[in-house]
């Protein structure tokens, strides 16, 4: 079996979406419910298994975006969300609709990092769910630890594959 040898991955991706009319942002009575209890269970923790941080946490629309609100399609939503339902929420209220974005089952309690994500000092890439591809991003949270690809704030590509070198199998 031959091994392809550690590398750098670098994609230029532009990403275009229209971004709908939609009133101006602001934190709904249903985001703040869902956030205090995301909370009370025990979720307010950044997702991503390699970083389980507290710090700095902000709450991801996992499904749909805050600015689609207006072209989503809430039961193609709810169906997702059941597919991909990282706190059991889906499961749990599966037999209530979906009215908003800001339902509970949208949502994923992630870092700074691993939401916004950070540039390096190259201007590209980034560690957040907004900064990357889904796959990349995903691989934060499926690696074991000291796997993660991704490098991290004021981590270089150098520093990040010699880390990787001493876990990889």
């Amino acid at each position: 079996m031959t091994t392809t040898a550690e590398h750098i991955e670098h994609r230029t991706i532009k990403d275009f979406a229209v971004d709908p009319d939609h009133v101006e942002r602001a934190e709904s009575a249903e985001f703040r419910a869902a956030k205090k209890r995301l909370r009370e269970d025990g979720h307010y923790v950044c997702w991503v298994a390699s970083c389980r941080s507290t710090d700095k946490l902000q709450v991801h629309h996992l499904g749909a975006e805050w600015m689609f609100e207006n072209v989503v399609d809430f039961d193609r939503l709810k169906a997702f969300l059941l597919s991909f339902d990282p706190y059991g929420y889906s499961r749990l209220l599966q037999h209530q609709p979906i009215t908003s974005v800001d339902d509970i089952r949208n949502m994923l309690v992630i870092c700074q990092c691993h939401h916004t994500g950070v540039n390096h000092e190259d201007g590209s890439g980034g560690t957040g769910i907004h900064s990357c591809t889904f796959p990349t991003w995903a691989a934060q949270c499926v690696t074991v630890d000291g796997g993660n690809p991704i490098p991290q704030p004021g981590e270089t590509f150098d520093q990040a594959m010699a880390r990787i070198k001493k876990h990889e199998r």
